[in-house]
């Protein structure tokens, strides 16, 4: 029996064969195969809607079986097209019907292999290839155009292992009597979130992004589509005398199920509120199926003060940083000073301390006493307890800051991100880091990262957006930072950010213009000088003398450069073809540099400004000698390498130093830098070399 199907079967299968179905099959699918190619690039490029590319699925679909069938049924003939059924076998052309098939395969088989090729070898360049592939080209298809998500959508789509582990916890409503007390609520909320972040099963959305929702009329689902997250947490505190009521509610962003509730009304110790956020971190891990590690469970219970008061200053000296301010830093200092006075042993308050006085060092001044109050701090807080994440966190920071050690500050980061995986600022600090010890890849994963959990926050879009400018990649960058515009269209840090990169990418010095208007009055050195820089781009040459004029003497220097009036001013006339005043300017700054000098700052930071007075006043030797002398011994930085070469480069073109400025330009061109070919056609400092034969070839070249 099972002979006689078998040799059924295979003479089945052998009339397939004389009758050519199987090879009309393979022709047809090929052929089908190409058109849906062709039709989705014409589609797409008329906007047509989806439908109309399923309905040629569906047709060429059907359309298979009636080809086989027809193959089947029916047989070319001398005399036209006959059922199969009335040919004479000994007529029958399908050998030679057989071979036009094959050939006919053949053309086709080709047609798509190189069509494979052609999509293979013109795909947009991925993450991790040739970063400059974007700069050089700048091309992308108008299907990238129109598929493109934005950096907010990608992020928040993107699947990850825990996705369906994601939580964002939104701020606590403060139920207490005494509207003061909502310090004491976000602390509470904070806290729970930082507690979260030290389990590796959950991926927990940061404090800055959710703090967007307070009051929202935004219902959950499009709260967790906007952030990423697949649940949701819920909660209130209420604070009465020596009582706290805290209820939470954990819900399913997608199907709006309620999957855990609980109330906790207990007296008012620390160790009754940290005990109530480990007992929510655990029910959260039971209704997501979650298995917490011991050292997971022995991190979030374990309980930092025993003091109250000491607890509540820690939480309004958090509250004060979160303004990024001097006068916000200098009042959490007094804060945690008063809380260690109650709790000399409260460790999270010295690793505040600390981190306090390095935000000072690195933002406000340098003042080396600040580094040193963060670096005793620290040391109180490692004599407590050696290791736990805020300790490595605030270690990573002043490694960093503090000492411009990038290599021990990501040790120290990757300790803090082991123990608090979810914790984005780690993430960032990680990419800030990596970025400066010129690991570009690592910095660009670990932006991403961050932004993964915290996917709100206008100055992080803005920094991976930076920082995939320095690798080339113009366009993610551009989108980034567009990004982070729309978030905050007033802040003149996505302002400034834009600016600059409409200059560097495109060259659009009308946009450009516009976007620092009025980035003066903001009183920080950093949008001032952004603002003076576009001017002088823009060819605003007076507007740029009045910024430059309006310079405060406060804003002498920051970690990694000095700032004078005098320098500025001087660049500025030369701009404007004021030469004896801008050597008059340049004179000013060498006496006010010797004063410096006297004061006990004498680093490579003042040798710079040095040389570029030196440059205005056309002094070669001393220019030379000073690039050699800060070449010696400033501290290795990927960042700060490409943008004090270019300082050399524009100061050798003032002192008339072609061949110098070229052949750092050329470096810089083909290497990382926050310069391109657009920057350099409008910075007014190469105006004297501008006309260099090897200039024009240069710019040619990096077009």
């Amino acid at each position: 029996m099972h002979a006689r199907a078998w040799r059924c079967a295979l003479s089945f299968i052998n009339e397939l064969r004389r009758r050519n179905v199987f090879k009309v099959g393979i022709a047809y699918l090929v052929s089908a195969w190409l058109l849906i190619q062709v039709a989705d690039i014409l589609l797409d490029n008329i906007g047509a809607p989806a439908w109309v590319l399923q309905a040629i699925f569906v047709l060429l679909g059907v359309g298979f079986f009636i080809a086989v069938f027809c193959a089947w049924a029916f047989e070319m003939t001398p005399e036209g097209v006959k059922r199969e059924k009335d040919v004479d076998r000994s007529q029958s052309i399908t050998p030679q019907t057989g071979k036009k098939l094959n050939n006919t395969i053949l053309v086709l088989m080709a047609l798509a292999i190189a069509y494979l090729l052609y999509d293979k070898l013109s795909a947009p360049a991925q993450p991790g290839s040739d970063h400059f592939s974007q700069q050089t080209t700048g091309q992308t298809t108008e299907a990238d155009e129109k598929s493109a998500l934005t950096p907010f959508e990608a992020i928040a789509q993107a699947e990850t292992p825990k996705a369906d582990k994601s939580i964002a916890v939104l701020p606590f409503a403060n139920r207490s009597a005494n509207a003061d007390d909502v310090y004491f609520t976000d602390g509470v909320h904070d806290d729970l979130l930082t507690q979260l972040a030290k389990i590796d099963a959950f991926s927990v959305i940061s404090r800055t992004s959710v703090m967007e929702y307070k009051d929202t009329t935004k219902n959950l689902r499009q709260i967790g589509e906007e952030l990423g997250a697949a649940n949701i947490l819920e909660g209130a505190v209420q604070r009465s005398g020596q009582r706290v009521r805290i209820n939470v509610q954990l819900i399913d962003a997608v199907s709006d199920e309620h999957l855990w509730a609980e109330v906790y009304d207990r007296e008012l110790t620390t160790e009754n509120l940290f005990d109530i956020q480990s007992e929510i971190a655990k029910s959260i891990a039971g209704a997501l199926k979650a298995t917490l590690t011991d050292q997971e469970l022995a991190s979030v219970s374990d309980v930092p003060t025993g003091n109250v008061a000491a607890y509540e200053l820690y939480l309004q000296g958090k509250r004060f940083t979160l303004g990024e301010s001097e006068i916000g830093y200098d009042t959490a200092v007094e804060l945690y000073e008063q809380a260690l006075r109650l709790d000399p042993g409260f460790k999270l308050a010295w690793i505040g301390l600390a981190q306090a006085y390095i935000n000072n060092f690195w933002t406000y001044g340098a003042d080396p006493a600040d580094r040193d109050k963060s670096r005793q701090a620290i040391d109180k807080a490692k004599a407590i307890d050696a290791d736990f994440p805020e300790l490595y966190m605030a270690e990573g920071f002043y490694h960093y800051w503090g000492l411009l050690d990038y290599d021990t500050a990501l040790l120290n980061l990757d300790k803090a991100i082991a123990l608090m995986p979810s914790n984005a600022e780690a993430h960032m600090w990680k990419g800030w880091a990596s970025r400066r010890a010129g690991l570009w890849d690592q910095a660009i994963d670990s932006m991403l990262r961050s932004v993964k959990l915290n996917p709100r926050v206008m100055f992080n879009l803005l920094e991976t957006g930076q920082t995939m400018s320095y690798v080339g990649r113009y366009k993610e960058a551009m989108e980034w930072t567009e990004a982070a515009y729309k978030l905050e269209p007033d802040s003149f840090w996505a302002k400034t950010y834009l600016a600059a990169l409409e200059l560097i990418a495109n060259g659009n010095t009308e946009r450009a213009a516009n976007l620092v208007v009025g980035a003066q009055f903001a009183n920080d050195w950093g949008f001032t000088y952004s603002a003076w820089e576009v001017h002088m781009l823009t060819g605003r040459f007076d507007s740029a003398l009045e910024l430059a004029q309006s310079w405060s003497d406060k804003w002498l220097a920051d970690v990694s450069r000095t700032f004078l009036r005098e320098i500025m001013i001087a660049q500025t006339m030369k701009a404007l073809g004021r030469d004896t005043e801008a050597i008059d300017s340049a004179r000013e700054a060498l006496n006010r540099l010797a004063q410096i000098k006297q004061n006990g700052l004498d680093d490579y930071r003042v040798a710079t400004t040095e040389l570029e007075a030196h440059a205005i006043l056309g002094d070669r030797v001393k220019v030379a000698e000073l690039v050699k002398q800060v070449l010696s011994t400033k501290p290795a930085d990927a960042v700060e390498d490409f943008k004090m070469k270019y300082r050399f480069a524009q100061s050798y073109a003032y002192a008339g130093m072609p061949d110098e400025a070229i052949a750092t330009l050329a470096g810089l061109l083909s290497g990382y830098s926050n310069i391109s070919v657009h920057w350099l056609e409008l910075d007014p400092a190469f105006n004297g070399i501008r006309n260099q034969p090897k200039f024009i070839a240069l710019l040619e070249q990096h077009r």
